[in-house]
């Protein structure tokens, strides 16, 4: 009997290499919604270390320009973060539509992994009858050559 082949392999290695593509979209994915949660803590370190800097300041007395300055400062900050809170958001979107690209692309070579299992088992289930057939044929020759005999 001919050894197993899997008639739909080709379709299942496209299906991996697919799959391969879309995990790769998404840990890119990941590592741009991961700086952008860096940047945001970096930068509101920068603000809680800036407005401290502010009240120590005007504990001590310093004139309005400084205050202004550093107001400015805190208000650019303010701004910055509030965009890249926006950008995250919409980075966990991309990131939470991908995973389920990747989980759609998962189901469909597991689907075909499944195929490939059973149609392995239908083969050695094949394999074994006609093993089964072939004992059974010897068998009867033996039969009937010792009854001729």
């Amino acid at each position: 009997m001919k050894r197993f082949e899997f008639s739909l392999s080709h379709m299942r290695d496209y299906k991996e290499r697919l799959l391969d593509e879309e995990l790769g979209t998404l840990q890119r994915l990941k590592n741009e919604r991961d700086v952008i949660e860096e940047r945001i803590g970096l930068l509101t370190e920068e603000f809680r270390a800036l407005s401290e800097k502010s009240r120590e300041e005007q504990e001590k007395g310093t004139t309005i320009n400084e205050i202004r300055k550093i107001a400015a400062q805190l208000d650019n900050i303010r701004m910055q973060l509030e965009d890249l809170r926006k950008r995250l958001a919409t980075a966990e979107q991309k990131v939470e539509r991908q995973m389920k690209v990747v989980l759609a692309a998962n189901q469909e070579v597991s689907k075909l992994d499944k195929l490939e299992e059973r149609q392995l088992e239908e083969y050695r289930h094949q394999v074994n009858k006609a093993e089964e057939d072939r004992v059974d044929e010897f068998v009867a020759q033996s039969l009937c050559r010792a009854i001729a005999q």
